[in-house]
């Protein structure tokens, strides 16, 4: 069947929400589309370093550091990476990286110079990495889908402690398990992005609390992908079809949406990753434009700036 142009026009406008969605209270880009250093292609896995920095890794390999000025500071490139490309990293207390190499099925960590401290989670039955982060007690929580989804929670030196979860559409069940992150309280919230929500879960995998569901109304996810903590225990998620953020209160509670498609400023093209970070006093969100090839630094949505 041939399609017409304005089909096809309709098609990519209804691709992700409509922009009549707010737009991102837009701070400033770092990057754009390019190879060469200090730009990417399709950003993905992003962290935010303490006073503001940050760190992005591409489709390309590369693992850049730049300053709280979007300047860039380093770059370096994974050890492997044409078998596909990590899609979240994690900064630790010891001012290290835990990146999640996805399409190798393992964890490695890095200084932020780019030297390899050690790998692990190669021979435990990790598939497919997805979300990392760290919980208070310093253990290692990382998301996996293939054959299985499950959770996989590693200690400090990057031994096997538990795995739990499974693949199913039960209201504590994964289809597809994205972003992970550890909230104020000790729970392990996980972007269950095939059934479009987000699950809250004890660190030994009790289930607590559905949020969001299917949908693109306030609240609601059209394959949610990464998800970060705020300092005052609420939470932010980057709906990647859906084309913007949303806040959450730390129980859960909808506070703002943001986004809408597009290239302008304050709006986003299938992102797919989220980092809160702060500088001089002041919360900003870092977000993985992922189809515009950028970094898009914006304010906190639903304040306080």
């Amino acid at each position: 069947m041939r399609m017409g142009a304005g089909c096809l026009v309709v098609l990519l406008l209804t691709s992700c929400s409509s922009s009549s969605v707010d737009p991102l209270s837009f701070i400033d880009f770092i990057g754009g589309p390019g190879r060469g250093v200090g730009r990417f292609f399709q950003p993905r896995a992003i962290t935010a370093l303490p006073g503001g920095d940050c760190i992005v890794i591409d489709r390309s390999g590369r693992v850049q550091h730049f300053d709280q000025e979007g300047q860039l500071e380093d770059v370096w490139m994974l050890p492997e990476w044409s078998a596909g490309q990590p899609v979240d990293l994690c900064h630790t207390d010891q001012d290290t990286l835990l990146v999640a190499d996805t399409h190798y099925m393992r964890v490695i960590e890095f200084d932020l110079d780019g030297n390899e401290i050690r790998r692990f989670g190669e021979d435990v039955g990790l598939e497919l990495v997805r979300g990392i982060d760290v919980a208070p007690d310093g253990s290692i929580l990382v998301a996996s889908y293939g054959i299985q989804d499950r959770i996989f929670r590693f200690d400090r030196e990057g031994s096997l402690m538990s795995i739990w979860g499974e693949r199913g559409d039960g209201h504590d069940q994964f289809l597809r398990p994205e972003g992970i992150a550890v909230a104020h309280d000790g729970s392990v919230l996980v972007v269950d992005c095939g059934h479009h929500r987000v699950l809250r879960f004890t660190l030994d995998g009790d289930y607590i609390q559905t949020i969001g569901g299917s949908g693109r109304a306030p609240g609601q996810f059209d394959d949610p992908f990464d998800i970060d903590i705020v300092a005052d225990g609420s939470f932010v998620v980057v709906d990647k079809a859906g084309c913007r953020i949303q806040r959450f209160s730390s129980d859960g509670t909808l506070m703002a949406v943001q986004g809408g498609i597009g290239s302008s400023p304050g709006r986003l093209s299938e992102p797919r990753g989220i980092a809160v970070g702060e500088r001089d006093g002041h919360i900003r969100v870092l977000v993985a434009d992922t189809g515009n090839h950028r970094v898009v630094v914006t304010q906190l949505p639903g304040g306080p700036f």
